[in-house]
C-alpha cells in the first residue's frame, strides 16, 4: 500500500462481541506505512451514546447488528454530534434496505464480514479521508437504487404511485392496499387507473412484467 500522506488515524469500534476487537487490533498492528491506532471499544449503542464527549475519534467502524439500535441508527445519532467524524458499517448482511439504510444515515462504507485484511485496512483509509467505500455487491445494490430512481423520474411515477405499484405487484387487492397505506379504497383505484396508464397495461399481470422490465420490482414487501 502507498504512502498516502497519513500519519495516524484514531479508530473506535462499536460491537457486542469482544472477540472482535482483539482481530481487529491484530489486523491494524499490520499497517506499515502509517498507524492505526484503536482508542476506544464499545459494546453497544447506548454504550456510545453515553460517552460521545470522549469519543475522540477519525473513523468509527460500527456493526450493524448491535443488540441495542442498528449500525445506522447508531450513525445518525453520531453524525447529528459530530458531522465531521467518518463512519462505515461493517456487516454480514448484504440485505438491500440494510445497505441503503446505511448510507442514508451518512456512513462512507458498507464492509462484508467476509472481507479480508487488506480490504480492512483498505476501507479504513479510504473513510478516513472522507471518501466512500464501495465496492461488489454494496456497488451493485446502490447502482440498481439509482437506476430504479432514474426509471421512476422516466416514467413519471410519484412516491404514492411507487407505493401502491410494490403493492400491487405484490398481489395486494385495493381493499388491503388502502388499508396498509391508510388511505381510502377509491384513492388507490385512482392511483392504480394511472399506473396503467402510464405502464400501457392492462391488468395486474402486465404491469408486473412491465414493472420487472423497468426494474421497479426489488424486493419482498416486509
Amino acid at each position: 500500500m502507498n504512502n498516502m500522506n497519513v500519519k495516524t488515524i484514531r479508530l473506535s469500534v462499536v460491537d457486542d462481541h469482544p472477540v472482535v476487537f482483539l482481530g481487529i487490533q491484530l489486523i491494524v498492528q499490520t499497517v506499515k506505512d502509517f498507524t492505526i491506532e484503536l482508542v476506544n471499544q464499545y459494546l453497544s449503542g447506548s454504550q456510545v451514546i453515553d460517552n460521545l464527549t470522549n469519543l475522540n475519534s477519525d473513523v468509527l467502524l460500527i456493526d450493524l447488528g448491535l443488540s441495542d439500535m442498528k449500525g445506522y441508527e447508531l450513525a445518525r445519532l453520531v453524525l447529528a454530534k459530530y458531522p465531521d467524524i467518518k463512519i462505515g458499517i461493517y456487516s454480514s448482511r448484504p440485505e438491500r434496505h440494510h445497505i441503503l439504510n446505511s448510507f442514508k444515515s451518512g456512513v462512507l462504507g458498507y464492509l462484508p464480514k467476509t472481507a479480508n485484511s487488506k480490504e480492512f485496512i483498505e476501507f479504513i483509509l479510504t473513510i478516513s479521508k472522507g471518501e466512500r467505500y464501495i465496492r461488489g455487491n454494496v456497488a451493485d445494490v446502490l447502482f440498481q437504487y439509482l437506476h430504479l430512481d432514474t426509471k421512476q423520474n422516466q416514467l413519471k411515477i410519484t412516491k404514492r404511485e411507487s407505493e401502491i405499484l410494490q403493492h400491487i405487484v405484490a398481489g395486494c387487492r385495493n381493499k388491503e392496499i388502502a388499508a396498509k397505506l391508510n388511505i381510502a379504497e377509491r384513492t388507490v383505484e385512482f392511483h392504480k387507473q394511472n399506473i396503467y396508464v402510464k405502464f400501457e397495461v392492462n391488468n395486474s399481470v402486465e404491469l408486473y412484467k412491465a414493472a420487472q422490465r423497468h426494474n421497479l420490482v426489488y424486493e419482498k414487501l416486509r
